[in-house]
């Protein structure tokens, strides 16, 4: 059964909250911090140097946690635009329907950005199942999901920049009131 808008309202998962818009700049502040993580993380691939100064296994692969950064980053963002208008998300799936309903349906925001967030949050996930069946030793070769894993976060990496660079320029042009 898909959960609407006014199911998480009842639930008090999402919520009109009066002074949460003055942590706007700090939800933006948080994602930015997950952007320059996510950055280190996915440099730390690629730079043999820091690796080794850092003495970081030559096997060592930081992909799934950037994919976990990029969606942070672009969650407090959404949170961000979320507390300009005044509401607090305690739930992520929550977080996503607001945007649609009060920042896509509007037509203040362009849909492929919700895509972003929505596509984030699957990739999230999937690299939580895939580390799950490996813990559980449910995949046989390895190497096939780092490969699968850094392609994905090449992808998120990208994403995530765009998508709080457009929830900062929404939040400049919202109106409190909205």
């Amino acid at each position: 059964m898909k959960k609407d808008f006014n199911w998480f309202i009842q639930e008090g998962l999402l919520s009109k909250t009066q002074f949460i818009q003055r942590l706007a700049p700090r939800f933006i502040e948080k994602a930015k911090n997950n952007l320059i993580t996510l950055s280190i993380l996915f440099d730390l691939h690629n730079n043999k140097d820091v690796r080794d100064s850092l003495n970081v296994p030559e096997d060592y692969d930081s992909s799934e946690w950037v994919v976990v950064c990029a969606y942070y980053a672009m969650y407090m963002a959404a949170s961000a635009a979320l507390a300009k208008i005044s509401y607090k998300s305690k739930n992520h799936t929550a977080t996503v329907l607001a945007l649609e309903t009060f920042f896509v349906k509007k037509q203040l925001l362009e849909e492929s950005y919700l895509k972003m967030i929505e596509k984030a949050q699957l990739e999230k996930q999937y690299i939580d199942n895939l580390n799950l069946a490996r813990d559980r030793r449910e995949i046989a070769q390895y190497s096939v999901t780092k490969e699968t894993t850094r392609r994905i976060a090449e992808e998120i990496k990208k994403d995530a920049y765009k998508f709080v660079e457009r929830m900062e320029k929404l939040i400049e042009n919202l109106d409190p009131r909205d």
